[in-house]
């Protein structure tokens, strides 16, 4: 046998080594779920979304009075469409002598900074996630302002009612709220599935 070819099987010899310790590495090194992943970078996300949001409410109070004043006017229009008793002028809202304060908080902003990150974590194409966001974020609003109306009906009705409704109510829809829309993004955009179009012969 000649030199040249020993030398082209140890060369052999050695790729075929270097390919079973990166296997075996590969099979040593754990796979994320696509859950876990997702558990992983919703997490991360709504840690950098949050600070971001913390910080900035807090040096640009004032410049979301607008939409604070808008929420307000929402509720108390869509009220006095059924209701004579609805009363609204600036951030305050009124429903049959009950009033209440539009916050930075009853605005919605906090739930859709949770949405936005449950969007940005699942796997999905950038075009169908731009979809779930302008799609999304103005679902969460309006079920907000939903929320903020059965809260002032409430109040109208007792305060022990609206105190109750607003410590638990208020929490509980804010899950539901964010779950429906999100769940709503994934079956009518990231898992839609086109139809075949017949073709007629």
């Amino acid at each position: 046998m000649s030199k040249s070819s020993n030398k082209q099987s140890r060369i052999q010899r050695k790729k075929k080594e270097k390919s079973k310790t990166k296997s075996v590495a590969k099979k040593r090194l754990p796979s994320l779920s696509p859950a876990l992943r997702f558990v992983l970078l919703f997490i991360l996300s709504l840690a950098v979304l949050g600070l971001a949001y913390s910080h900035l409410t807090a040096k640009y109070h004032d410049n979301l009075l607008w939409l604070m004043d808008t929420t307000a006017t929402a509720c108390g229009f869509v009220l006095s469409v059924f209701s004579n008793g609805a009363h609204y002028s600036g951030k305050y809202v009124s429903y049959n002598g009950f009033s209440v304060e539009i916050i930075d908080e009853c605005t919605g902003l906090l739930e859709m900074v949770i949405y936005l990150a449950a969007v940005i974590a699942f796997s999905a194409s950038i075009r169908k996630k731009l979809i779930g966001i302008v799609a999304g974020v103005p679902a969460i609003y309006l079920f907000n302002v939903l929320r903020i109306i059965v809260l002032l009906i409430a109040g109208s009705m007792s305060k022990r009612i609206f105190d109750f409704m607003h410590l638990y109510f208020w929490q509980a829809t804010l899950i539901l709220m964010i779950a429906t829309v999100w769940v709503g993004w994934l079956y009518l955009v990231v898992y839609r599935e086109k139809k075949p179009v017949a073709v007629s012969s």
